[in-house]
């Protein structure tokens, strides 16, 4: 276990969860905030990291077979994804019975996680809008077990993805702006690159946590890191399409950060290591999921009873009820959840 790259997932969620802050107020609708969508690419590339750290070669060695993956998988994204997506389908009646057709439609393709492969927004946003992302990592988890053999020898890694740099920024360029969302934000095939940049980060990693490295020069490191991700990040909008920032754009100053605090060795990495922020990124997966759930229902609270309430109390309150709720989502519910499915599948 990587403590620090487990409590960088706790920063990356709040980045999503200021992007999303726009539908309390419009001080939320700037650049340094609503660029937060970022903190999806971190998930996927930290995704194809983690994965690669935990069963590259083990399943190399025949050592975890593909089913003993792909269980381990299930059991960790679905009983979540399905309380969340029933949750919202009864909080939101979409699928009162005056809609039915229209409510399946949507909801079949979304239990299943396909709905991102359908590049309109009345699909992949229609109900728990977040579960997108988990149809990308669903892709990324089927094919995991035939990429570690492919990919075995990271030459052919290195191949797949220097191809993946020229063409994904040529056709990214070919979309005009209506459809760049549906083709390259969501669409789990366009975001596949970015788990191959975790895989192969995972390569580098493994030789980089040989060398030897003094605390003051890791944690330079580790802040030069922190500070040209800050410039990617502040910068972008001026001078970056958004839809090279969708993914591309990103794949190098994530992975910089990823690599210098996964070697653990410097003064912010002890920060980092805290078992409060740990314990904060165990729950990224349930404040990710039920964030915007709490959002809306505020902002439908606040519309119901006309309340005016500042910002300084409305927000970091919507943030104590989303931690807490995650708190006892992933203690109560996703812990047993996934033990239990783990238990009824490998009996199969």
């Amino acid at each position: 276990m990587i403590n620090t790259l487990t409590s960088l997932r706790l920063f990356f969620a709040l980045m999503v969860f200021g992007a999303h802050c726009y539908v309390v107020d419009s001080t939320f609708s700037t650049h340094f905030y609503k660029e937060g969508f970022v903190g999806v690419s971190f998930f996927f590339i930290l995704s194809g990291f983690i994965i690669a750290y935990n069963y590259q070669q083990k399943l190399v060695e025949r050592k975890v077979s593909k089913r003993q993956f792909w269980v381990a998988r299930i059991a960790r994204i679905y009983p979540l994804h399905i309380a969340t997506l029933l949750g919202v389908a009864v909080i939101g009646n979409l699928l009162n019975p005056m809609g039915w057709g229209e409510g399946l439609k949507h909801f079949i393709p979304a239990l299943f996680l396909l709905h991102p492969f359908v590049p309109r927004m009345d699909y992949f946003f229609y109900f728990d809008s977040p579960s997108w992302s988990l149809g990308c990592e669903q892709l990324f988890y089927f094919l995991f077990p035939f990429l570690a053999l492919l990919f075995a020898k990271k030459q052919k890694l290195i191949g797949a993805l220097l191809v993946c740099a020229v063409v994904v920024p040529v056709l990214m360029s070919m979309t005009d702006e209506a459809n760049i969302r549906g083709y390259w934000y969501v669409n789990p095939l366009a975001r596949f690159p970015d788990f191959l940049v975790g895989m192969l980060l995972y390569r580098v990693y493994e030789w980089c946590r040989s060398k030897k490295l003094s605390f003051f020069t890791a944690s330079l490191l580790e802040v030069g890191a922190v500070c040209i991700f800050l410039l990617f990040y502040m910068i972008s909008a001026d001078l970056v399409p958004k839809v090279y920032r969708y993914s591309c754009y990103y794949w190098m100053p994530i992975s910089l950060v990823l690599l210098i605090f996964s070697l653990q060795k410097g003064f912010l990495s002890r920060i980092l290591s805290n078992k409060y922020l740990v314990i904060g990124g165990d729950i990224s997966y349930s404040f990710y999921l039920i964030h915007l759930w709490i959002l809306f229902a505020y902002v439908q609270l606040a519309q119901t009873y006309d309340w005016h309430i500042s910002l300084y109390i409305s927000i970091p309150l919507i943030f104590a009820v989303t931690i807490g709720l995650s708190l006892l989502s992933y203690y109560y519910f996703e812990k047993p959840a996934n033990r239990w499915v783990k238990r009824i599948l490998n009996k199969q």
